[in-house]
């Protein structure tokens, strides 16, 4: 069923309230004036009757009562049409004289009618007429009784005609109402049907209706949380498309990402590896490689660029490039430092730079060559006596300082590493992670895990590691991203399954 318009329904609606209004108008009036003039008839009759019984006292007295009815009926009827007849009646209630000259009831003379039951005045109305008895007084003693018949066809005419009049007047309240409902209703409905077309328009697609009211204020008010709804959704929309816009990028970012850290973990006689990767966001800005440069010798990078997101990649992806190019060239770890600072303070801009650890590993000699850029400390565990040692630097980071007040600082070790030995390199995210409670994880957790758990090498050591780091962590979001390095020289006599083509997506982790 088709819905009927809200200007229609106003209109009827206020039709049917002036129609309601108007009829309970006019009974309330029709009845009114009826009952007046019943009233003002009840009065007229009874003082007829009173006349009447006043004249007739005598007549009755001397039985002549005819001759001197025949006046006075003819001279009341010219007075008031609306006597219909007049009676008298003695006390038997028989007629005294012919009742067709005295406009009586009808018949001869000498019928009775019912006399008075109370001996006082007596008003009976019936449906076409009144009909007042009034004794007929001799001194103290009642002779005889006077009927006067009203009739109410007066009545009848006059109230007929009061409701012809009130029915005029309704009808033009009722047309001039509905022309005052028309012009209220595009009043109320102009403004309303503005807000339906700009809803309607707005359902489209079309965000940039607006509605102008100024007429009604509830409307208007409603117009305007309109409009500001329609901008607030707009600029949201805008946000949104902006949010997947990143979102992509961001996703495109990851997948740039895992091509730049190594595809597998590289094999080297008589040494297991491992690694721990876990981004606080989609892109994370810690950065890591494993440079097999031939059979004896890997170069180990490890690194934290100041920044997350799409700027920390492409730093990342600068760096990666630069030291891979330098190490091919058997640039020793300090060396390649320092040129990697040359070449990145030209291009970094203010207040970004990169921390940077990098190793070469001579698996024949057993020992490792480090240098670091600011970057984390280096732990060694040694299996002869089950402990750790902590192996930093104090040079700078890179891409903030001149060549010259880099050098100054920067130093090149050597670390000798032992049949059962283990080292770890990582970031910051490692040993700042915090709990609900804003404790730091610290360095000194990874230490004693190390003392307890490293004899049983890198992988091991990385996959316990883990489980405490969770169980740390618990609910509480990670808020730096997190790299941990692990490589240990096998005690002699103990082979490992080399890692051959293995993905880094199974020991490496990306949130």
């Amino acid at each position: 069923m088709k819905a009927i318009g809200l200007k229609v329904q106003i209109t009827v609606l206020v039709i049917l309230l002036l129609t309601g209004i108007v009829t309970a108008f006019s009974w309330v009036v029709a009845t009114n004036e009826r009952r007046t003039l019943i009233t003002e008839a009840e009065k007229r009759v009874k003082l007829s009757a009173r006349n009447v019984s006043m004249n007739v006292s005598r007549a009755l007295v001397a039985g002549n009562t005819e001759a001197e009815f025949r006046a006075m009926i003819t001279g009341l009827k010219k007075a008031d049409p609306s006597i219909s007849s007049i009676s008298v009646a003695g006390t038997e209630g028989v007629v005294s004289g012919r009742r067709e000259e005295m406009g009586g009831y009808g018949g001869d003379g000498g019928a009775v009618i019912n006399p008075l039951t109370t001996g006082r005045e007596e008003l009976r109305e019936l449906e076409d007429w009144f009909e007042a008895a009034v004794p007929v007084m001799h001194g103290e003693e009642r002779i005889g009784t006077v009927y006067v018949r009203y009739s109410k066809d007066e009545i009848t005419l006059a109230v007929d005609g009061i409701n012809t009049r009130l029915m005029r007047l309704g009808f033009i309240a009722i047309c001039i109402g509905a022309l005052f409902s028309l012009m209220l209703a595009g009043y109320i409905v102009g403004p309303v049907s503005a807000l339906t077309r700009s809803v309607e328009a707005f359902g489209r697609g079309r965000l940039d209706s607006r509605i102008e009211v100024r007429s009604i204020r509830e409307l208007q008010t409603l117009a305007n949380a309109f409009n500001e709804m329609a901008g607030r959704i707009k600029r949201d929309r805008k946000g949104l498309i902006e949010k997947k816009r990143i979102e992509k990028e961001l996703e495109i970012a990851h997948e740039i990402q895992g091509t730049l850290l190594p595809s597998s973990l590289p094999h080297l006689v008589n040494y297991e590896m491992d690694v721990y990767y876990h981004p606080a966001s989609q892109v994370g800005g810690d950065y890591f490689d494993l440079i097999r440069l031939d059979d004896k010798h890997l170069f180990i990078v490890v690194g934290d660029v100041a920044g997350k997101g799409v700027p920390g990649l492409v730093i990342m992806a600068m760096v990666r490039v630069i030291v891979r190019a330098l190490a091919f060239q058997r640039e020793r770890p300090g060396d390649l430092l320092r040129h990697l600072n040359i070449l990145l303070k030209k291009d970094m801009k203010k207040n970004i730079f990169v921390t940077l650890f990098c190793g070469l590993l001579d698996s024949e000699r057993g020992v490792l060559d480090f240098a670091s850029a600011a970057h984390m400390p280096l732990l060694v565990y040694h299996g002869r006596d089950r402990t750790v040692q902590m192996l930093g630097t104090k040079t700078k980071p890179l891409g903030l300082f001149s060549d010259r007040e880099f050098a100054k600082d920067l130093e090149e070790k050597s670390v000798e590493l032992l049949p059962g030995d283990l080292f770890m390199q990582y970031t910051d995210g490692l040993s700042e992670m915090k709990n609900a409670a804003a404790e730091e994880f610290g360095i000194e957790r990874v230490m004693q895990l190390a003392v307890d758990e490293a004899v049983g090498g890198a992988r091991h050591f990385i996959s316990l590691l883990k489980k405490h780091l969770t169980a740390f962590r618990g609910d509480e979001p990670q808020s730096d991203d997190l790299t941990l390095l692990a490589i240990n020289a096998l005690p002699e006599g103990m082979e490992r399954a080399p890692v051959e083509k293995m993905e880094l997506l199974d020991t490496v982790v990306f949130d």
